[in-house]
This record gives C-alpha cells, sequence and structure tokens, in this order.
C-alpha cells in the first residue's frame, strides 16, 4: 500500500470519528450510522466499512476515544504531587466535569448497547483500569486498610460521584424554591462529602470483607 494511499484511509478513520463526536454532542448515539456519517464527510457509502464493518464498531472506537480521554485526565492527577485523598477529590471531579460536558458520549460509555445486556469486554478492562486507579489513592491514604475492603470504599465514591453526575446530567437536580437545593456549583461540596465518608478510619465495615471473618 502506498504512503498516500495509507495516509487517506488514516485521515478517512480520523474524519469519521470526528463526524461521529460532533453527532453524539447533538443527537446522541441511537440514531447514529455509518451511512449518517458517510454522507456527513461526503463519502461513498462503502468507505467507511474499510475502518468499521460495522455499527457498532463505530459505536465501540467512538466509547474508547472516550475511556482513553477520561484515562489520560486520571494519569496526569497521579503523576501529579498531591496527597491520595486530594488526588481522589481531583479524580471525581474530572469525571463530573466530563458527564456534564459530554452527556452523549456518556451514555454511549455506559448506558447503550455496548454495556448492556453485556459488557462489551474491551469497555470492561478500562472499567477496571478505572477501578484501580481510584483504588491506589484509597489505600495511599489508608494504608492499613484492608484491600478488600479498599475495593468496596471505591465501589462506594464511584457510586455517589456516578450517581451525582448521572442525575445532574438528567436535569433531576435542579435549584429549588426553598434553597434545598443551592443554584451554585455544589460538585466540590458533593465530593468531599464522599470522601469524608470513604477515607473515614472508622466507617463501618462488614468482616466477611476483610477475610477475617469468624
Amino acid at each position: 500500500m502506498s504512503e498516500k494511499k495509507q495516509y487517506n484511509r488514516d485521515k478517512l478513520r480520523h474524519s469519521l470519528l470526528n463526524a461521529g463526536r460532533a453527532y453524539l454532542k447533538q443527537h446522541g448515539h441511537n440514531g447514529l450510522s455509518i451511512r449518517t456519517l458517510a454522507q456527513e464527510i461526503g463519502v461513498s457509502p462503502g468507505a467507511p466499512y474499510y475502518h468499521f464493518p460495522d455499527r457498532r464498531s463505530l459505536l465501540l472506537a467512538l466509547a474508547t476515544e472516550g475511556f482513553n480521554e477520561m484515562l489520560a485526565g486520571t494519569e496526569q492527577v497521579v503523576a501529579g504531587i498531591a496527597t491520595p485523598a486530594e488526588k481522589l477529590r481531583r479524580m471525581g471531579l474530572l469525571f463530573i466535569r466530563f458527564a456534564e460536558e459530554n452527556p452523549h458520549l456518556l451514555d454511549l460509555m455506559y448506558e447503550s448497547e455496548l454495556t448492556t445486556p453485556t459488557l462489551d469486554p474491551s469497555l470492561l478492562a478500562f472499567q477496571r483500569a478505572g477501578h484501580a486507579a481510584l483504588r491506589d489513592q484509597v489505600i495511599g491514604a489508608l494504608p492499613d486498610l484492608d484491600p478488600g475492603y479498599a475495593d468496596v470504599r471505591v465501589v462506594a465514591f464511584w457510586s455517589a460521584i456516578y450517581g451525582f453526575a448521572t442525575m445532574r446530567k438528567k436535569g433531576v437536580l435542579r435549584p429549588s424554591d426553598d434553597g434545598a437545593l443551592p443554584s451554585v456549583d455544589i460538585a466540590g461540596t458533593i465530593v468531599d462529602i464522599v470522601l469524608s465518608a470513604i477515607l473515614a478510619k472508622d466507617a463501618p465495615c462488614d468482616p466477611a470483607l476483610t477475610g477475617r471473618a469468624g
């Protein structure tokens, strides 16, 4: 294959993914098709199939881009100079910001045919990498914590952050007239509350999770 032909094929893939991201941002993934993107960038209907043999492979490539972006941000946080607790805080805020800026992409990554009824193995690998990054910081903050229970605290942290981001994305959280929910951004406060809970040394613990039951 000539270098020019390879370049044109690489450029096509890049153009298709860019067009896919733009479509996702505006419409979500449900109506996205390879034919739609081909029309969008002005190539023949069959041209994209060299890179994406079906719609699922296109969606998977877009979801992979999203996970790579999130993990790149996580790696920057981990490489920085900060306490484990502060790194956890930054990771939580990083995810909330990502969800805010990419709501439809987040749906594709976590709530789409790529995850239901069976989670795609490549996306599972990304999720495990994210869990491991959080777990390392929990153990860094609480070095005496049983490793089995560290995983539970990561699940608690992730559940709260993902839940908050999802409710905000879906418009469930809105300022109330009685001031119960303020109009200011409460993301930082939510993360701080969750961190206080999962990093508390006297947090409740099921002995069965630590391997020391009985």
